[in-house]
């Protein structure tokens, strides 16, 4: 029996997440002294990446497997998705939150929409990323690493 691409792409992104998790437990523990650290958030995108690559391989492997294969054309998205995780991680304590998550979330706009209107797409995600600065810093306290320390 011939497995699914769909279920070999899912089966691959499981592991890539995994990879993923464990880049991010390098970074440090993501609570100390009673609060969260940088570590939080990309350990809590690494566990969401997993549990809901985990789900969508369940689903799949109960869907039956007569399907016809699908003829529509092919994208790598989802490569380009894993890609620019891994970049986040690798640059997020070098390049310092603002920088680094800028550039992660302008990335994923692009993939999932078009090369067109950057100019929004920029202000888009300078907004997300403040507001998500604004929330660790005044809501959960943590200190996000800068470009300068």
């Amino acid at each position: 029996m011939l497995l699914n691409r769909q279920l070999v792409f899912l089966y691959l992104i499981l592991a890539v997440s995994v990879g993923y998790l464990v880049s991010a437990l390098n970074l440090g523990a993501p609570i100390a002294d009673g609060s969260l650290t940088p570590a939080f958030f990309p350990i809590l995108v690494g566990c969401a990446a997993i549990l809901f690559a985990s789900i969508l391989t369940l689903q799949k492997l109960r869907e039956t497997r007569d399907e016809p294969e699908d003829t529509a054309p092919r994208t790598f998205t989802h490569l380009w998705v894993v890609v620019a995780m891994f970049i986040y991680i690798a640059a997020f304590r070098q390049l310092g939150y603002f920088l680094s998550s800028g550039l992660f979330v302008f990335a994923l706009i692009v993939l999932f929409s078009s090369f067109e209107k950057l100019a929004i797409k920029a202000v888009i995600a300078a907004v997300v990323t403040g507001v998500a600065y604004l929330m660790f810093q005044q809501l959960f306290g943590v200190r996000l690493p800068t470009l300068w320390g």
